[in-house]
């Protein structure tokens, strides 16, 4: 295989793996997590923390065919700070750690080992007044192996500054959001000089409306806008494309009964893909299409159940973007006060937009199906220190194939024992 097609190959499970990622990660971080008193620091409080996660993964490299397993130990510590204030007030969450890849089948999965971070900061100016003014920044560094290749690390870093301006006339029951964020999606660059190319940078503008006509339920109005740039070409010379999408919905949040809230958003979303010279092109195939969601829950003592459907799209890589349909259902259930059992089940079916030509058109369109399961039970030692297992399940499949004719199918079991102190 050519290193324009390995690359390639690596491109097409990146978006995919990173939902499925950021979907299983909050159950194989433990189910009854919470925070201890802290460490008084003046005014606020600084709660460190650690995490330590032993995972067996039976396809550390996403492959359809002769699957590599292996075990992979994750260490996060970190740090939180809290500072309230009526005038300047600070937060900050911030962890760093290593994913070690132990080589347990094949000792090039090594080779995915890699530094890892995230953090979250937010400064408030008169956070509590009727004009508040926000600065925030959010932080991840990461290498997770999201490709169908063990032959390389694609490492990238993605950061947004924000800057937001928050109003609550009268009596606060009428609220209005409206920021501006630089958003930055970077990969390093690597001995085959090709993933320099799906880096991006995007100027991001929300806003957020929402009045309050019941005490805990209210209106929304929400607008945020993407417009993204992939400065970089591949080897062979093409770009990815770029984007001035935007989004809008209208919906209603709150509680129907003390035990039943809902979530209903419904408005409309554009991908507007620009040709060459950053113009809006009616050549492509752009999604415009109506967005939203439903969801529901169900609240009874120590019992949540809930369910939902949501559509949406998002910018990726080779093909521009991909639209979402996802239906999904939660159940937590937590008893003697320490112990927790949590379930979740997924289904999204992703469809994609027009592709660069080197992905050739003559492939036809591309539509993926991902199937996500998570189960885990955690043990609350203390207050502030926890312990679980959890077992996660992916599977994906796609009517679409590798120019060279490789399936990007693949099924993947984790399998986790996690330890966590957040004090």
């Amino acid at each position: 295989m050519t290193i324009r097609n390995q690359a390639m190959e690596r491109r097409q499970s990146a978006v995919i793996g990173w939902i499925l990622v950021l979907l299983l990660a909050p159950g194989l971080a433990g189910v009854c997590k919470a925070r201890g008193p802290g460490i008084k620091a003046g005014d606020g409080r600084m709660h460190p923390s650690i995490e330590l996660t032993e995972i067996f993964d039976s396809n550390a490299g996403y492959f359809s065919e002769d699957t590599v397993a292996d075990l992979v130990m994750r260490i996060r510590p970190g740090l939180t700070l809290s500072f309230p204030s009526e005038w300047v007030s600070l937060e900050f969450d911030g962890k760093i750690g290593y994913d070690h890849f132990f080589g347990a089948q094949d000792e090039k999965t090594r080779n995915l080992s890699t530094i890892t971070g995230e953090a979250g900061m937010q400064v408030g100016f008169n956070s509590e007044g009727q004009v508040g003014l926000f600065v925030e920044d959010v932080f991840y560094r990461t290498g997770d192996p999201r490709y169908t290749s063990l032959t390389g690390r694609f490492d990238r870093t993605d950061n947004e500054a924000r800057a937001r301006i928050q109003i609550k006339p009268m009596d606060g029951n009428l609220s209005f959001d409206l920021a501006y964020g630089f958003f930055l999606d970077w990969f390093d660059e690597t001995s085959q000089g090709e993933a320099e190319a799906m880096s991006s940078y995007a100027h991001r503008i929300y806003f957020s409306g929402k009045w309050k006509f019941l005490p805990k339920t209210a209106v929304t109005l929400d607008f945020d806008t993407d417009i993204r740039r992939y400065p970089n070409e591949y080897s062979w010379g093409e770009s990815n494309k770029d984007l001035n999408a935007i989004r809008v919905t209208a919906g209603v949040i709150g509680q129907l009964t003390p035990n039943i809230s809902l979530v209903a958003r419904l408005g409309y979303g554009d991908t507007l893909v620009t040709d060459q010279n950053s113009h809006v092109s009616t050549k492509y195939n752009d999604y415009r299409s109506v967005i939203g969601q439903v969801e529901g829950t169900f609240k009874w003592n120590d019992t949540i159940i809930q369910a939902g459907y949501l559509r949406d799209f998002q910018p990726v890589v080779m093909f521009a973007y991909f639209g979402q349909d996802r239906v999904y259902a939660r159940y937590n259930q937590r008893f003697l006060g320490k112990f927790a059992l949590a379930a979740e089940i997924g289904f999204d079916w992703l469809a994609y937009g027009t592709a660069i030509q080197a992905v050739t058109a003559s492939r036809g369109s591309r539509s993926d199906g991902l199937v996500s399961l998570l189960l885990s039970f955690s043990y609350n030692i203390k207050d502030w220190a926890v312990v679980g297992v959890a077992y996660g399940l992916q599977s994906r499949f796609s009517d679409w194939s590798q120019p060279e004719g490789g399936s990007v199918d693949y099924n993947k079991s984790l399998v986790s024992i996690h330890v966590g102190v957040d004090y």
